[in-house]
């Protein structure tokens, strides 16, 4: 019933569990896509890395080929130790079908994997700074210059600094600008319960 998906998002913090693929004990988190509104929910998990996670995963499979057995088998092995510790999870029934990993930071045109990043604040010092407002001007831009900003930095908080937010945001934008130009859109937005933040 989808009446009763509740939102899925789990952190793995600090596992202890996964000593030959994590040593470091590297924290994840991951978002479940079956717990979406309709027609957006799909069997997909999506897991949020960063540091150092995420230039181990990527290293294990930046000279394989995505979809091969080799590919599937590294990404597989560090994930495991997580996807088989969530609810419902039965090894019979539920293995993923396949893995896809970004390789983010040695792309080029993602700035070799940067991100935006605030400046630590001192309530003594600065008194009360609401970062948030400034990352919802960012999102609202400058719509009567047409000017509109993408990218991680304008995510959903939920995604900030990250490649789904980069997504999401420019989904975002793109709703906004075929509003303004009064095009019609090609259906539903991916962003759609997403895009406010």
């Amino acid at each position: 019933d989808p009446a009763e998906k509740k939102p899925f998002f789990i952190q793995f913090l600090s596992p202890r569990y996964a000593e030959s693929s994590n040593p470091q004990h590297w924290n994840l988190e991951c978002v479940s896509f079956a717990t979406l509104p309709s027609p957006w929910a799909h069997a997909t998990l999506l897991f949020y890395l960063n540091g150092p996670t995420s230039e181990h995963v990527t290293s294990l499979v930046r000279n394989t080929t995505p979809g091969s057995q080799e590919y599937y088998t590294k990404l597989s092995t560090f994930f495991s130790p997580y996807y088989s510790r969530l609810p419902n999870y039965n090894p019979a029934t539920c293995n993923p079908l396949s893995f896809l990993s970004t390789d983010w930071q040695n792309d080029e045109l993602a700035g070799w994997g940067s991100y935006s990043i605030f400046q630590k604040s001192d309530y003594e010092k600065d008194g009360l700074v609401e970062l948030d407002k400034d990352i919802e001007a960012l999102r609202e831009g400058c719509p009567e210059r047409n000017l509109w900003f993408a990218g991680e930095h304008t995510a959903p908080f939920v995604a900030l600094g990250t490649t789904t937010g980069a997504y999401w945001s420019g989904g975002a934008v793109a709703e906004r600008i075929v509003q303004v130009y009064g095009m019609e859109s090609n259906g539903p937005s991916v962003v759609d319960g997403v895009s406010k933040g």
